[in-house]
């Protein structure tokens, strides 16, 4: 221990020296560091942020976007009424229409521009090669016999309309004036019935039907409406946004209970970026509180003691920090994710731990060597809390560097950005935030006001200011109650209840992810999903089964096992399974028809999908080579499958894996595949790595905290103490999650992991200062809470006063920002300022010192009241005076001389009684020490 404070001692001297070149210098590696932001990267896609490389959801989703990508955005109206059949309903549902129809982007292309068409259900129907050849009829659809044509403009395909989902097409002509609630029930009722395709097709457009005793449909709850855009039309982000504006903000008047909902495919990352931008000012004004704080409790209430600007400086070592770091890991080809923004404010926290203790060694040091030159005293207040940052630092880097193993790249990215921020932060801590302090202090010994640097000649501090109130506190009230026997059995019975009960909370814990989680609970997507879940639960969870080069002929019995495994699933919605090839070899039965082979089959299948209403409502879930008639192939097929209600997380991995098990099973041979993917399947994959990789994260962190704090404390009964009260944190962290509501899934992770490397320190900085102080238990451990725990204490609050106002937000992501954070402040202090010295004082390690010695600030012997010395040499001194040493030859003898001799080299005199003259050998014990061997 002694090696690692000398190490300190002449950098701290160094610095105190060079002040400004070490300031400048700071400043200079910043810079470069942060020239790495030109290479700013970001994480943009669920697959780039949430999948690792070998994952089976990002391999099946690369595999559905080379063979089977739709080209398609989905916007989706939901209206509600106590009767949406209502003509009044109805004439307002027709404005909305009109308003969609005419909605127009900032280019100029509008809802005909950028929609999809018939044709778009075929793949490449428009490109070089396919159907869109020469030769070929408008808009791509290729020229077929008169016979064919006709069938095809009956059934809506020829015209080769935008594609989109109305009730309202019941009306082509558009409603009119006199239209009554009769003629609807009559017009609905018979298009129910009678639609020639899925496009028209208005039964799965309404919801909460209800029926007369002839079947007449008389009401309806709720009615959707689906249009559909080019995902590659350039402009359909711009338009989403124009439709979104036209739905809810045009001053239309709607009749008496007519609700309107929307979403549009952009909504979701829309409303997350507004809940991220309108949370920030909070956590701004957060960081404003946290400011004002460091303020308050870094200077003194008076003219030139005051460290307003020291304390602005230190906050600003934050930017620095995010300047290198940031910079440094967009060089190593890191990218920026969703989380990282709660950085700065994490490193806010550390950093002012970091000051509070810097600073309060520093006053210590002055309060003690007051006559010591102002680089020597920052040397010494480095060397104090040198060991003590270092121990907080590295295991917070430790921590993180562990959680860089996660198999989530966003994960992997966030502790990058966190690890090389730290240790930014702990370099500009004893860097630059040094010089700065060295710099004040000179303003200080030249009595120039902190504001204006006014000199002030004849300056004297007013008494309110010259006291410590926290120090006080603890030095007076917290410590000495805190070492009562009583007192000591009380805290140790909290902790062990609080352990105990928050261990049974772990175990009631879930494990559930939903992304919507992330949005304000107020937000329109919200309200949105609320209504489809209410009216229309078949558009839930989705997903789909792909298959590529399968003769659907010669492959018949294995996908008769297939459809036989689905339908045998307890996780699928049987009600909305419809397989495509199930109802054409339906339909071949019903007609009589007997495919011979591969081609008489596709000819089948052509009839089938281009002239019947049923066939029609397939041609979506298959990719053809060529427009399906004539000699075509089928590319790709997409079986859509619903799930049920999936309440947990174990149930949505278990209805995920059976869906991979039965694929894996049809054993397909090399060249087909078979593969299923669901955007769904992202969070759900997500939850399955967060349980799998959280507590292997955590017991490999608490591992290497151990490992980093029994090197630098070099104690391993403080290591087992300090480590416990990190377990301990963790645990009741945990635990308070099941009080919250909260479940595990990546942001709680996520902040779990990062309380991992705070809690450590609020334990270490009172373990450490444990081990270097001397005499019986209690004693030490009172001296390690006076010394330290303003300075933990600060450190704690500041980092609540960081989210503290967070929790006055509608958003999940940041009140459980502030639930986590406020738990692990709360029991991370209480383990650390009240558990921790309780059982040191009882199974702490001896001190090593000499019993009688104490020691001072800087961790060295200091003088008792009242040491023998060999031949008689006694030292002695009163309470917190000069000690004197007085030598007797014979006890009884009285004083015949005085001499006044300088002892430790810090100007002080001593007063010596001797009752002989002293010979020049042993006078010569009492001379002055040269520098640097003046230590007791």
């Amino acid at each position: 221990m002694g090696r690692q404070l000398m190490s300190y001692n002449p950098f701290g001297l160094c610095v105190g020296r060079r002040p400004l070149l070490t300031c400048v210098l700071s400043l200079l590696l910043a810079a470069l560091c942060g020239s790495g932001l030109l290479s700013w990267r970001s994480g943009q896609s669920e697959l780039d942020l949430y999948m690792p490389q070998d994952s089976p959801v990002r391999a099946a989703a690369d595999f559905v976007d080379a063979n089977f990508r739709e080209d398609i955005r989905y916007e989706i109206v939901i209206v509600e009424a106590d009767n949406v059949l209502e003509p009044d309903v109805l004439r307002t549902i027709a404005e909305v229409e009109h308003d969609i129809k005419t909605t127009v982007a900032g280019d100029g292309q509008g809802w005909e521009d950028i929609c999809v068409r018939y044709t778009s259900w075929f793949q490449d129907a428009t490109t070089p090669g396919a159907a869109g050849t020469a030769g070929a009829g408008p808009q791509g659809v290729p020229e077929l016999p008169d016979e064919f044509k006709r069938v095809l403009q009956q059934a809506g395909l020829m015209k080769n309309d935008c594609v989109y989902q109305s009730l309202l097409k019941l009306w082509p002509r558009g409603l009119p004036a006199n239209l009554t609630l009769a003629d609807v029930q009559r017009i609905v009722s018979k298009g129910m019935r009678s639609s020639k395709s899925v496009l028209t097709d208005v039964s799965s457009l309404l919801a909460g039907v209800k029926n007369d005793t002839n079947g007449k449909i008389i009401s309806a709850k709720a009615v959707i409406f689906n249009w559909l855009l080019q995902e590659s039309n350039k402009t359909a982000l711009e338009w989403e946004s124009e439709f979104l504006h036209r739905v809810f903000n045009s001053n239309r008047t709607k009749p008496k209970g007519m609700n309107i909902y929307a979403v549009a495919k952009r909504s979701y990352y829309d409303m997350l970026d507004k809940v991220l931008d309108s949370n920030m000012t909070v956590l701004f004004a957060g960081f404003s509180l946290i400011i004002l704080y460091v303020i308050l409790m870094l200077g003194r209430c008076n003219l030139i003691q005051q460290r307003i600007y020291l304390s602005l400086l230190g906050v600003s070592i934050v930017g620095l920090t995010i300047l290198a770091s940031y910079g440094f890991c967009f060089y190593m080809g890191f990218f920026f994710g969703p989380v990282h923004p709660i950085l700065p404010f994490l490193l806010l926290g550390i950093g002012v731990d970091d000051m509070f203790v810097i600073v309060d060694s520093l006053d210590h040091v002055t309060k003690k060597h007051s006559n010591l030159d102002i680089p020597e005293r920052i040397a010494k207040a480095v060397q104090t809390a040198g060991i003590s940052i270092t121990v907080t630092s590295f295991t917070d880097i430790v921590a993180f560097g562990i959680g860089m193993t996660t198999q989530m790249p966003f994960l992997h990215s966030f502790c990058m950005f966190a690890a090389s921020g730290v240790l930014f932060l702990f370099i500009f801590e004893i860097t630059f935030f040094v010089g700065c302090l060295t710099l004040d202090e000179y303003r200080v010994a030249a009595k120039r006001e902190g504001c204006c640097f006014m000199k002030l000649r004849e300056w004297k501090p007013n008494s309110l200011s010259q006291k410590n109130f926290l120090f006080d506190v603890f030095s007076k009230y917290i410590a000495p109650g805190l070492m009562k026997t009583p007192v000591k059995i009380l805290v140790i019975i909290i902790t062990l209840v609080l352990v105990s009960f928050n261990t049974w909370c772990i175990l009631q814990i879930d494990q559930m992810f939903d992304m919507t989680w992330y949005l304000d609970k107020t937000s329109y997507p919200i309200q949105f999903y609320d209504k489809l879940n209410e009216y229309f639960p078949k558009y839930g969870k989705r997903a789909g089964i792909y298959l590529t080069n399968v003769s659907y002929y010669d492959d018949a019995p294995k996908l008769q096992y297939l459809s036989k495994k689905l339908r045998e699933n307890p996780y699928l919605n049987q009600d909305s399974m419809i397989l495509w090839y199930e109802e054409f070899e339906r339909w071949l039965k019903d007609n009589n028809h007997e495919p011979e082979g591969e081609d008489d089959y596709k000819g089948y299948l052509s009839e089938y999908l281009i002239f019947t209403k049923e066939g029609q409502e397939h041609l979506k879930d298959l990719k053809f080579s060529s427009f399906p008639f004539g000699d075509y192939n089928i590319t790709t097929t997409h079986l859509p499958i619903q799930y049920v209600v999936l309440n947990t997380s174990q149930q949505q991995l278990a209805a995920m894996s059976t869906i991979f098990e039965t694929l894996q099973s049809l054993n397909l041979t090399a060249d087909k595949h078979a593969v299923a993917y669901s955007p769904d399947y992202i969070p759900w994959y997500t939850n399955k790595l967060v349980g799998e990789e959280l507590l292997r994260n955590l017991g490999l962190s608490v591992l290497a905290v151990a490992i980093v704090t029994l090197v630098l404390i070099q104690e391993i009964q403080i290591t087992f103490w300090v480590i416990s009260c990190v377990i301990f944190t963790l645990v009741d962290l945990v635990g308070s999650m099941y009080l919250y509501g909260l479940t595990i899934e990546v942001s709680t992770s996520i902040m779990v992991l990062l309380c991992t490397g705070l809690t450590v320190d609020y334990a270490a900085h009172i373990g450490y200062e444990f081990s270097r102080t001397t005499g019986d238990g209690n004693e030490r451990a009172m001296t390690a809470l006076r010394l330290m725990g303003p300075a933990v204490f600060n450190g704690g609050l500041s980092t609540f006063l960081a989210f503290v106002l967070l929790g006055f937000s509608n958003a999940y992501i940041f009140t459980t920002f502030f639930k986590l954070f406020t738990s692990v402040v709360v029991f991370g202090c209480f383990h650390g300022l009240f558990f921790l010295p309780v059982v040191l004082s009882w199974f702490g390690p001896p001190s090593y010192s000499h019993p009688d010695l104490q020691t001072d600030v800087d961790g060295c012997p200091a003088l008792p009241k009242s040491v023998t010395l060999q031949n008689g040499h006694c030292l002695s001194g009163a309470e917190g005076g000069e000690p004197s040493i007085i030598i007797d030859q014979d006890k009884g003898q009285s004083a015949t001389g005085h001499h006044l001799l300088p002892l430790n080299g810090n100007g002080g005199t001593h007063h010596i009684v001797h009752t002989e003259e002293l010979n020049p050998e042993r006078e010569s014990m009492l001379q002055p020490q040269p520098k640097g061997l003046d230590k007791w």
